[in-house]
């Protein structure tokens, strides 16, 4: 692992047991085994460190987001694949997914790009939404209000894991949310007495 790399482990690991602010460059260092110099070659600072992380992060969803988009399936194995890949992420990486989920909410990046640009992979999820929509799959239905409602269902998701660390119960959770969308959006057909 390179140095750069094994600093980013180590922030990660530092900032999901005592937060972000809780957290100094030399603490970090320290952990990563390396020097505080060799911190600062690779970021000015813990912030910097925190938005490699976003960025990393939202590159890997927002790429995975954009091929399912454009995968020729149904939109229900769409949204399907994106939960579980959520769920898959969090299983590898629960304290990334941890801090991932805490600082997000952090008034010092939440307005920030690369934190403001994980709202972009709802807008993939509406973009899902309203192609069902135009070819008659699902129902017309507010697809901005909707997709936010499935990405905070991912939100949901990543804070069970981090607290129950059920699998089966989450994994339950996602088929049950599954259906109930499907259920609520899927066009019914006409039946005539």
């Amino acid at each position: 692992m390179s140095p750069k790399d094994q600093m980013i482990a180590s922030a990660v690991k530092l900032f999901a047991e005592k937060g972000f602010f809780d957290t100094s460059a030399t603490e970090i260092a320290q952990e990563a085994q390396v020097s505080l110099s060799t911190f600062y070659n690779f970021f000015a600072d813990e912030t910097e460190m925190m938005k490699a992380i976003f960025t990393s992060e939202w590159q890997k969803r927002y790429s995975f987001y954009v091929n399912i988009k454009n995968w020729h399936m149904d939109w229900f194995l769409k949204i399907n694949g994106i939960l579980n890949f959520h769920l898959q992420e969090i299983q590898k990486e629960p304290e990334l997914a941890n801090v991932i989920l805490t600082e997000q909410m952090n008034p010092r990046f939440r307005s920030q790009e690369p934190v403001d640009k994980f709202s972009q992979l709802a807008l993939i999820i509406g973009e899902i939404l309203q192609k069902a929509i135009e070819g008659g799959k699902i129902r017309p239905c507010n697809v901005e209000a909707t997709s936010l409602v499935i990405y905070g269902f991912i939100d949901t998701l990543i804070y069970e894991y981090i607290h129950t660390k059920d699998l089966k119960k989450l994994e339950h959770a996602i088929d049950n949310f599954c259906l109930l969308l499907k259920n609520g959006l899927e066009l019914k057909p006409v039946t005539t007495a």
